[in-house]
């Protein structure tokens, strides 16, 4: 869809509001028009009439008018403008989450965190300004700019010429200034969304700042980012600034002009105060208000670059939930993959033709270098990504022909890094499936020989984990991730390198957990500790993109060379695999 299709379809979202929005906002501007030729009648009264009769009753409707468009009129604009931004900004926010939200797997590595929290903030509200601030707002200064030159021709033919003539000169003089003011706000929000990720990232991670002593190293990186921001908002305002003295200037000489005429109609006997006053107001009203729309341009076109980037977010691909098909539960948990070819890119093939069967009910271990494949592999199983070539299938179906909420809620995943949320205990464990029964969490945090933790918490399920779960030890955070996991119940478990960060007391817990977990389900492991995958029914040894050697850990220690290697690295106390 184009940026117009997506702001039609945001205000159709409240076609009524926005339908009151322009009828009050026309009554409002023409109630202000009526205010020069009122005024202009009165004078006229007052000095040629001498009637004072009428000069107080015409002063009684121009007062009742005055409250009328303050009391009334202001009311009900403020509330429907009220209305229909926070509305409106709401959608388009709702609209982005849910895309963030659905985003492919190949579009999540590319994705800066911070970036796509100012999309969805500051983006979010520049459309709305966009739309209200600068579509019923300019639409208001069109109809006064409009009327204002229909009345200067009403009093003078010359006059109405010269404010049209005027008028596309300011036009012309700012055009200038434009295509230069639009590239600078393009840079300068991809800067920002940059800014914000790094900041982002600093603050999650501003333990390891301290502990790395990197102070003065990341001050120095965010004060470099910050200054080439600040330099571009100076070339911004520069540009603010010199379409506004042009404007500035054109405008002040007109008026110069416009008096010189309404003196000489004056001398000339063809032209009344009262009427020289309402056109002076008129012509400043027309001037103003365009010379008002002229020194919008620049936001509106910081505007326009937002609106692209929320659009470039909405347009992409989303994932395919396969929703049309019913959902369909995994029985066995029996894995195959048949020829499997995979790539994040181009550059970056993963997987060449890659077979691997994992029985159902089985447990085994996957092991390989770093790059090998072993979490490309849990990434393909929940169908994270999709694979090139080949066929990855789940008791016998394609894993593209899944329901895939249905399959991401029988397919769990503990990674290496357990990420917990500054929310409660129970907040933490029901996160995956929307439960809060404490049977069924308490349950799971049995089986994931948590409960002697959980015991001690002041408030129980309610307690507060803090930011990052602080108040746990590492250990104790990977089994509320396994907690977590067991509340979906999952027929298909991989553990993601689980046990890289433990000691050895922890990962021996986590084994044991691991074994007590391995009945009725598949489990898979992946390990580059050799003690944490010895035990499974069979290791797959991954190497080059394909399956190396599949066997148990006794027959592969004794015949197959890659897995011979890799055990020999670990234990000779070389480079960790």
């Amino acid at each position: 869809m184009t940026k117009r299709q997506w702001v039609m379809k945001f205000m159709l979202m409240h076609k009524w509001v926005f339908l009151c929005g322009f009828m009050i906002t026309t009554l409002m501007t023409l109630v202000n028009l009526i205010y020069p030729f009122l005024g202009g009648k009165m004078i006229n009264i007052a000095f040629y009439d001498k009637d004072m009769s009428a000069f107080l009753d015409l002063c009684l409707i121009y007062a009742g008018i005055l409250l009328f468009n303050q009391f009334v009129v202001a009311t009900l604009n403020n509330l429907i403008s009220s209305q229909m931004m926070t509305g409106f900004v709401f959608d388009i926010r709702r609209a982005l989450f849910n895309k963030i939200l659905h985003k492919k797997g190949k579009d999540l590595s590319g994705m800066y965190s911070g970036d796509m929290i100012s999309r969805m903030n500051h983006d979010a509200t520049d459309i709305m300004n966009l739309v209200f601030w600068s579509g019923l707002w300019g639409y208001s200064n069109l109809l006064h700019i409009l009327f204002a030159v229909c009345f200067m021709f009403y009093y003078n033919v010359l006059l109405g010429a010269f404010t049209v003539v005027l008028v596309p000169a300011v036009f012309f003089a700012s055009k200038y200034f434009k295509t230069r003011a639009q590239q600078v706000n393009k840079e300068l929000r991809a800067e920002q969304g940059k800014l914000s990720s790094y900041l982002f990232e600093i603050v999650k991670n501003l333990q390891d700042v301290k502990i790395l002593n990197a102070g003065k190293k990341v001050t120095s990186t965010y004060l470099r980012k910050t200054a080439a921001i600040n330099k571009m908002n100076v070339e911004n305002g520069k540009i603010g600034v010199t379409t506004e003295r042009v404007n500035a200037f054109i405008t002040l000489a007109a008026q110069l002009l416009i008096f010189v005429i309404c003196a000489y109609f004056i001398v000339k006997g063809q032209m009344q105060l009262g009427v020289f006053v309402a056109a002076i107001s008129y012509f400043n009203m027309a001037v103003n208000y365009f010379s008002s729309i002229n020194g919008k341009i620049t936001d509106v076109w910081g505007q326009r670059v937002s609106l692209q980037r929320v659009v470039d977010i909405l347009n992409e691909d989303e994932e395919d939930y396969q929703e049309n098909q019913p959902p369909q539960p995994i029985k066995e948990g029996l894995i195959e993959f048949n020829n499997v070819t995979f790539g994040y890119s181009e550059d970056r093939q993963v997987l060449n033709g890659f077979n691997l069967r994992v029985d159902a009910g089985s447990t085994i271990g996957i092991v390989g270098r770093s790059g090998a494949g072993k979490t490309t592999m849990g990434n393909l199983l929940y169908n994270l990504y999709q694979v090139d070539s080949g066929e990855l299938l789940i008791d016998g179906v394609n894993v593209n022909d899944y329901n895939l909420h249905s399959l991401r809620s029988q397919v769990g995943i503990v990674h290496q890094e357990t990420i917990l949320y500054d929310q409660t205990l129970r907040y933490n464990l029901s996160f995956t499936n929307h439960k809060d029964n404490d049977e069924a969490l308490m349950e799971a945090i049995k089986k994931a020989a948590l409960y002697d933790v959980v015991m001690t918490f002041p408030d129980g399920l309610d307690t507060l984990l803090g930011t990052g779960g602080q108040e746990l030890s590492g250990g104790q955070k990977q089994r509320l991730a396994i907690a977590r996991i067991l509340v979906k119940n999952p027929k298909i478990l991989i553990f993601d390198e689980a046990t890289s960060f433990l000691d050895s007391r922890n990962e021996a817990l986590i084994r044991k957990v691991m074994r007590e977990l391995s009945q009725d389900r598949t489990l898979i492991i992946i390990a580059h500790r050799f003690s944490t995958i010895q035990s499974c029914d069979r290791i797959a040894v991954l190497a080059d993109g394909v399956v190396k050697g599949y066997d148990t850990h006794d027959v592969l220690i004794t015949g197959n060379p890659t897995y011979i290697d890799l055990f020999s690295e670990q234990y000779a106390g070389g480079e960790a695999v």
